[in-house]
């Protein structure tokens, strides 16, 4: 099979593509102008650096693949504005270049986010259905990049998956948290208690080949995770365990956090650079529960997650290590 991914160089596209290599399959990354391979440089694949800017260009990559991989997207930007140029006008020059090719467009999976959807309301868990109140820019980047494909559907078949948070060898944001824990502590704004749905790197890769393999997928939505969601508390003391330690948890309080935010965006400006923590970001961390629904990705995608947050932190601490990041 001919598939395409674009952002394939990044955390989640580089594992997808070794998987993709493994079956056999003839694939095309597609990354930013000026990327490097990155922990592609071993594989038998076709790189091209051409972004996803043209859509004269995007129509001659696409040109004879089945599948494509939509992962290229923004989760920090400088502006409002570049979500919205990346996440979400992207995704439509992908849409509009699949659909330039008629009946030989190829199947698109949109790698979209909880974020979409907002926090859980009246504690119920998200799901495919659930109406969207994303809280950040990001968020109603990716809700909206969804409507897109809602959009073209009667041109191009299309499968949306929403993640939670990602995890894994290779993930630099949550490797942050372990560093923490390695030194002996651990920082959440506000309570410990808050839940939210997680997702390890191999469970991920496992919805997207479902996801392109479905024939009950073209025009869905899909809320993905495991099945059994986390407090943060659990998610520290998964990471202490697998280190051998049980580190001291601190809690930094909401007013305290909503103001090194504050500074931080300030900063960032004068720097030209994303701010990590903004206050957006504080306003999606502090919320009591995240926590979606996967059963019709179970169900439709033949999704069985395979890696419970003990397993998971377990195995990305030994790749942490084994690389010299821990």
């Amino acid at each position: 099979m001919r598939a395409v991914v674009t952002g394939g160089a990044g955390f989640i596209g580089s594992h997808l593509i070794e998987a993709l290599v493994v079956r056999g399959d003839d694939v095309l990354c597609i990354e930013r102008p000026g990327a490097t391979q990155g922990w592609l440089g071993e594989q038998p694949i076709e790189f091209a650096p051409i972004g996803i800017e043209s859509v004269d260009a995007l129509q001659r990559a696409l040109d004879g693949a089945q599948v494509v991989f939509h992962l290229a997207a923004l989760t920090e930007a400088r502006t409002p504005e570049a979500f919205y140029a990346v996440n979400t006008e992207g995704t439509y020059r992908v849409l509009q270049a699949a659909a330039r090719l008629g009946e030989h467009a190829p199947r698109v999976i949109l790698l979209s986010s909880l974020a979409a959807l907002g926090p859980c309301r009246n504690g119920e868990p998200l799901s495919p259905d659930s109406v969207p109140c994303p809280l950040s820019h990001y968020g109603q980047s990716k809700l909206l990049a969804e409507t897109m494909v809602h959009a073209f559907g009667d041109r191009v078949p299309a499968t949306v998956l929403r993640f939670p948070s990602v995890y894994g060898p290779r993930e630099r944001g949550v490797l942050k948290f372990f560093q923490m824990v390695h030194r002996g502590f651990a920082v959440s704004i506000g309570r410990w208690d808050r839940e939210v749905s997680m997702l390890y790197v191999q469970d991920a890769v496992q919805a997207l080949l479902g996801a392109a393999s479905s024939p009950r997928a073209a025009g869905r939505t899909y809320c993905v995770a495991h099945p059994d969601p986390v407090t943060w508390a659990r998610f520290a003391d998964a990471a202490g365990q697998a280190m051998g330690r049980m580190p001291l948890r601190l809690s930094v309080p909401v007013p305290v956090a909503r103001a090194v935010a504050v500074a931080a965006e300030g900063v960032s400006r004068l720097r030209h650079q994303a701010a990590i923590l903004n206050r957006e970001r504080v306003r999606e961390l502090i919320q009591a529960r995240w926590v979606c629904d996967p059963s019709r990705a179970v169900a439709e995608l033949d999704f069985r997650p395979r890696f419970a947050v003990e397993r998971g932190a377990a195995e990305a601490v030994a790749w942490y290590r084994k690389e010299g990041w821990l």
